[in-house]
């Protein structure tokens, strides 16, 4: 069956590139010159304690940032988290905060990983958060004791990496 419409040919004949300015043709977070500090809110310092003291130091960070090109703050976590089966694994994802600050911030967007170093590895890639130095390897197995409150995971369309 032949189609009466050619898409195809109609795209590129009709196409036009987005004009200066836009949102289109951003570019990625790690190329916009973020500055990342290291911090925790009042609702993450606990975790912090908590994971430095179940699991060790460093198995834990939080960073925040602000993009001077989208007038945006953006926080970027790794560390320990529940996948949406709710197994343990590392996590490291990014979220825009919002501007008013007694809005609720979602869980972030990310990928789980089976050890920190990889986690690490990918926030340093992806977004070009400074990578901690003297950090133990913790994998999978290190967490089997360690008990990860149902809140702390990422959202649904996450992926997960074993390896």
């Amino acid at each position: 069956m032949v189609s009466k419409f050619n898409l195809k040919e109609k795209l590129a004949r009709n196409y036009l590139p987005p004009p200066k300015g836009s949102q289109k043709g951003r570019k990625r977070i790690r190329d916009r010159g973020i500055e990342w500090e290291e911090f925790y809110h009042d609702k993450s310092v606990p975790l912090k304690k908590r994971y430095d003291k179940e699991l060790g130091s460093g198995s834990y960070h939080r960073w925040e940032g602000h993009d001077y090109t989208t007038d945006g703050d953006y926080f970027i976590v790794v560390g320990p988290a529940l996948t949406k089966d709710l197994k343990k694994q590392f996590f490291a994802g990014i979220k825009r905060l919002p501007k008013d600050e007694k809005k609720k911030v979602y869980a972030p967007s990310g990928e789980y990983f089976s050890s920190l170093h990889a986690a690490l590895s990918f926030a340093t890639d992806r977004w070009a958060v400074p990578f901690p130095k003297g950090i133990p390897n913790y994998t999978v197995n290190d967490l089997a004791n360690i008990k990860i409150p149902r809140h702390v995971r990422g959202s649904v369309e996450d992926e997960i990496h074993n390896g």
